[in-house]
């Protein structure tokens, strides 16, 4: 990854140009670049990476309404079929992926919200009312866990985290009742049953997370793989356990909800390390190491 010089943005129809601030890492920022995602993102480079980002509006193309220059805003850039991504300092984003930013919230803040929180909020959601039931989030405090830890508990539940015991206290503050160290313990051999298993990861596959689940549990997946959703087809027509999928969601209403609770201060970005654009290379390498509690920011200007 190099730090390079490339044509300004211009916006099209329904498009604003953004002078960015801040941008976050996400996995599918890694594995555009791997190539993991060729198919759907073509091969060839230069490619711009970055969904999550937070700015000012710089300019407006035709037929946008609602905006101002020099508005701050944050949303989500799609980086697929040849869209530039928003670890840049310029980028173009449809108007209708863009939103007017919380008073409350800094940019970096913002830039740590959409992807990982709205995964999160939709996630749960699909999971139906949490109050008073048991929930476990596998991989609490990285990105996406650390906002399903305190959604779940907005939501009433008793949330249980699974995490690297450095990260104890931090799925602590953010509201989990109870701590598992997945190094020490296998939480679907302990016994205990949960309503809801949400796998961050998406590793645990849904045989393994029913072990833990209650006959009429839910198994969350952020990874739809094709096996695992032929399975959540299969199990449909029958009144036991249950797959439902934690994908990105990012409707008004679904950032209606989100900014509420961080309005509220239910919900806090956490932000465990922040890069400038030239040093990227190093905030992917700490992206994909693992073992970060919350986001990894990229500040732009």
């Amino acid at each position: 990854m190099t730090l390079g010089e490339i044509s300004e943005p211009i916006p099209h129809q329904g498009e604003i140009v953004v002078a960015v601030k801040a941008s976050s890492v996400n996995p599918v920022d890694w594995k555009v670049r791997n190539g993991e995602m060729r198919i759907i993102t073509g091969s060839r480079f230069p490619k711009v990476y970055g969904c999550d980002l937070s700015g000012t509006v710089f300019a407006l193309g035709p037929g946008v309404t609602g905006f101002s220059v020099g508005q701050s805003v944050y949303g989500v850039a799609r980086i697929m079929f040849g869209k530039r991504g928003a670890h840049a300092d310029k980028v173009a984003v449809a108007a209708s992926r863009l939103r007017r930013m919380p008073v409350e919230v800094t940019f970096e803040q913002a830039a740590a919200l959409p992807v990982a929180g709205l995964t999160a909020l939709n996630g749960l959601r699909r999971c139906g009312d949490l109050n008073g039931r048991n929930v476990i989030i596998n991989g609490a405090t990285g990105g996406v866990g650390h906002y399903a830890v305190q959604i779940a508990r907005a939501r009433g539940a008793q949330v249980t985290a699974v995490c690297s015991a450095r990260n104890f206290e931090r799925a602590k503050s953010l509201g989990a009742d109870r701590v598992i160290d997945y190094r020490a313990v296998d939480f679907t051999r302990e016994g205990k049953r949960y309503d809801v298993v949400f796998d961050v990861f998406g590793r645990l596959g849904f045989s393994t997370a029913a072990r833990a689940l209650e006959p009429r549990g839910l198994y969350a997946s952020t990874l739809p793989g094709p096996g695992l959703v032929i399975q959540s087809y299969l199990l449909k027509p029958f009144n036991g356990k249950h797959i439902v999928f934690a994908n990105l969601r990012d409707k008004p209403e679904d950032y209606d909800t989100l900014e509420q609770l961080v309005t509220s201060g239910q919900v806090v970005p956490v932000i465990d390390k922040v890069f400038p654009l030239e040093q990227a290379g190093r905030a992917f390498a700490a992206q994909e190491t693992g073992g970060i509690a919350g986001k990894v920011i990229i500040r732009i200007a």
